[in-house]
């Protein structure tokens, strides 16, 4: 929302954390236009901003959004509503879950010939297809996507839960995890995995994890609203989940998370950071370094895990002319930190000083 009382402690936390240019993939209307074009007048203090406007989905029956998403159940219907974004000036077109492949394509096509990039948080449409279509970004690789496309199974559906679950952990050796990654390499696309949202909700059945994403710098008006109920004792993603399917949640699954990513990095797929700030335990700034931390432990190096934070996301924003590395030229964005971060990726929280712009802006 544009109201800066709200939005203002999580600007304010995000530029302490040493952030200094964010995206907004979901909106409402009108709303993260405003708040990009204040922050560029200089009117509200924090990072340099893009943003997307409302969601586009197809929702199923019982599920309800707010005013964040748009119901486009049909082509005419989603490219009528991308052209009413553009009028808007967002930066980026947001496409969701229920979306059908037709849908995306249509989607994609449209945003296309505005010259507006397309992301995609896609359940029902699988990630080769969204690639094929030509979309520029897909996030959450790990939750809430369609996972059956990469996993070895003649029958998901029929599969036991242990061997659900261990078929993704080796999706890396499969033939269709291959035949993905080469679409997405093939069709330049950017995948922003948000692995630190993705472990919360996986295994956070109790607080244990919940400390290390440091709630008590969270902006204390935002807790109630954007966390939810009992976000204290567990995350609210996770499920009705047996003791069995919680071991195999902890030993199997998530370490798998880790190994895809790991083969995606390996294979050459681009990767970016993201972590979903506003849901449950994403403090602002802090979970950012939490997820480069989650890239370590998957075996990504400490050099290529700051390019994927600077240069690839200036490139994936479309503002790697004059952000994402240092050279004479470029805007000063600078965080000055007192560890090595090429030896151990956690140095990154050991922040000195902030520069936006050339202009000291905090520091830790």
């Amino acid at each position: 929302p544009p109201d800066s009382s709200l939005h203002g402690p999580v600007l304010e936390r995000l530029l302490e954390f040493g952030v200094t240019t964010i995206l907004s993939p979901g909106a409402r209307p009108g709303a993260g236009a405003e708040v990009r074009d204040r922050l560029r007048a200089g009117e509200i203090r924090g990072p340099r901003m893009l943003t997307a406007g409302a969601l586009l989905d197809v929702t199923p029956e019982g599920r309800e959004y707010g005013s964040w998403a748009t119901q486009t159940p049909t082509d005419s219907v989603i490219r009528a509503e991308i052209r009413h974004q553009d009028s808007l000036g967002v930066d980026f077109i947001k496409l969701y879950a229920g979306l059908t492949p037709d849908l995306v394509a249509a989607g994609v096509d449209e945003a296309t010939r505005l010259g507006l990039p397309a992301i995609g948080h896609l359940e029902t449409t699988p990630w080769a297809e969204a690639a094929r279509a030509g979309i520029s970004m897909l996030v959450h690789s790990g939750w809430s996507t369609p996972m059956e496309e990469i996993i070895d199974l003649a029958d998901p559906d029929s599969a036991t839960e242990e061997e659900w679950y261990r078929a993704y952990a080796s999706a890396p050796s499969s033939p269709r995890f291959a035949a993905l990654v080469q679409s997405l390499i093939d069709n330049d696309v950017v995948v922003v995995p948000t692995l630190a949202i993705t472990q919360a909700g996986a295994v956070g059945r109790d607080a244990e994890l919940l400390p290390a994403f440091r709630p008590d710098l969270a902006p204390e008006r935002d807790v109630p609203g954007w966390w939810g109920d009992d976000w204290e004792s567990r995350h609210p993603h996770y499920g009705d989940t047996s003791e069995e399917e919680g071991r195999l949640l902890e030993d199997v699954y998530f370490p798998g998370v880790l190994a895809i990513h790991r083969a995606f990095f390996r294979r050459g797929v681009k990767l970016g950071v993201g972590t979903d700030v506003g849901n449950a335990w994403m403090t602002p700034g802090v979970s950012f370094h939490y997820e480069l931390g989650l890239y370590q432990d998957a075996g990504i190096p400490p050099l290529q895990i700051l390019a994927m934070a600077t240069r690839n996301g200036a490139e994936a924003l479309g503002l790697a002319d004059s952000v994402g590395t240092i050279a004479v030229g470029m805007r000063a964005d600078l965080v000055v930190l007192g560890g090595d971060p090429t030896v151990d990726i956690r140095n990154s929280t050991r922040i000195g000083r902030v520069f936006l712009g050339g202009v000291e802006v905090g520091g830790r």
